[in-house]
């Protein structure tokens, strides 16, 4: 950014400046407890050897991997305090060096009004996404860096970066799996290849400090805590999973229990909510997707908004996909605002794709109980998925531009 800054220009610094104070100087003094407790825990547990993955009925549990929980284990040798804003400052700086590389890839950039309302509406759409990560000491933001740099690697053709860094992201939630799949139709297949080499890697590069045995025996109870999931956290009106919707459509709404007291319900999901979640996963990747499947030449025009669906399409397919995972968002809403404020779609298509997005807003909105106060109408309104459904119309707010700029081809 040049020395002698536009009226644009200050104004998008301004926005920068009044954010990060709210999460740094907000945020974190109210910290309680949450996800960032769970990683300081069980990182210490593991610099000691002690048992790391503890059942706790699926709430509280650390479900990343042993590499992640090295990673994160010199905060432990802090006073919890420290480590918090220490991991909430590194989480900030990882949140503005996703915009750096988005400003690399020319998604983005601080020059002109365009580009500060979009990052004003950006702001207005993520806020309470983005503050809820970093008040729970949450991930995300690391695991949304680590994709967009994925994104940026593939894009420049440095595959072998790509694929370190997707291997990492894996080590921490299995989210990234979808560009696997994404760069497996695409004949990536040196960087998928890559991918693989490195995960083994990443899985047995603890065993330096653990030793191989102990490694083993963290990996085995890492994978056994993952299968071992209770069916109660998808029947959590907090999910906006189609996993979770399904687990609601077929056995939670026939439950003498209100939304809230999901865990006290103690049926199994049955085969038809699991053959629902993945027709319906199939049939969105292959609707958004299907191209990549019989076309053989690329065109780099479409690759921002696949891999903005790529974004959208984890969301959906996580079967654990709650408030603070939205932030993820991030990129879809960059994506797509560019294409309206730069008018790089046809007239029809960016009224409907704006209408999508602005409907997207309202459900984001309403899915609050100080909007809707009588406690038996929230409770009504938010079995049914309200954020879900605000992610699936993002989805064809990006299904909307793909297809104008496909009559425009």
């Amino acid at each position: 950014m040049p020395l002698s800054m536009n009226m644009a220009q200050r104004l998008i610094l301004f926005l920068f400046a009044a954010f990060t104070f709210f999460l740094i100087f907000i945020v974190s003094l109210k910290h309680t407890s949450g996800d960032f407790d769970v990683y300081y825990d069980a990182s210490r547990n593991y610099l000691n050897s002690a048992p790391v993955y503890v059942p706790h009925q699926g709430i509280d549990e650390f479900k990343y991997s042993p590499l992640f929980a090295l990673f994160f284990s010199p905060l432990t040798l802090m006073p919890r305090i420290v480590a918090i804003y220490v991991w909430t400052i590194s989480n900030v700086i990882l949140f503005y060096a996703i915009f750096y590389l988005l400003y690399q890839l020319k998604q983005i950039s601080f020059n002109n009004f365009k580009d500060f309302f979009i990052i004003l509406l950006l702001f207005s759409l993520m806020g309470r996404f983005v503050f809820s990560d970093f008040k729970l000491g949450q991930v995300n933001v690391l695991l949304c860096f680590l994709m967009v740099s994925t994104m940026y690697f593939e894009i420049n053709k440095k595959y072998f970066l790509a694929s370190i860094v997707l291997a990492f992201s894996l080590m921490i939630k299995f989210f990234p799996l979808l560009f696997v799949l994404y760069f497996l139709f695409k004949r990536r297949f040196k960087l998928v290849a890559y991918t693989f080499l490195m995960v083994i890697i990443f899985l047995l590069l603890p065993s330096i400090y653990s030793g191989f045995h102990q490694n083993s025996k963290y990996l085995h109870d890492w994978f056994v805590l993952l299968r071992s999931t209770p069916p109660t956290l998808l029947y959590s009106v907090k999910n906006n999973s189609l996993l979770s919707y399904f687990s609601w459509l077929f056995i939670a709404r026939h439950e003498a229990y209100t939304a809230v007291a999901y865990l006290l319900i103690t049926k199994g999901l049955t085969s038809a909510v699991y053959l629902a979640w993945g027709m319906s996963c199939v049939v969105l990747f292959v609707l958004f997707f299907y191209d990549i499947f019989a076309v053989r030449t690329e065109d780099s025009k479409f690759c921002y908004l696949d891999y903005s669906c790529l974004f959208v399409c984890g969301l959906l397919f996580n079967p654990l996909s709650y408030l603070n995972a939205l932030v993820f968002l991030i990129i879809p809403y960059i994506v797509i605002l560019r294409y309206l404020f730069y008018g790089q779609l046809r007239k029809k298509y960016a009224f409907i794709s704006g209408s999508f997005i602005l409907l997207s807003f309202i459900l984001m909105i309403m899915d609050n109980s100080r909007i809707l106060h009588a406690p038996d109408q929230f409770e009504a309104f938010v079995k049914l998925k309200p954020l879900m459904w605000a992610v699936i119309l993002v989805y064809l707010s990006l299904w909307s531009a793909k297809l104008s700029l496909k009559l425009e081809s």
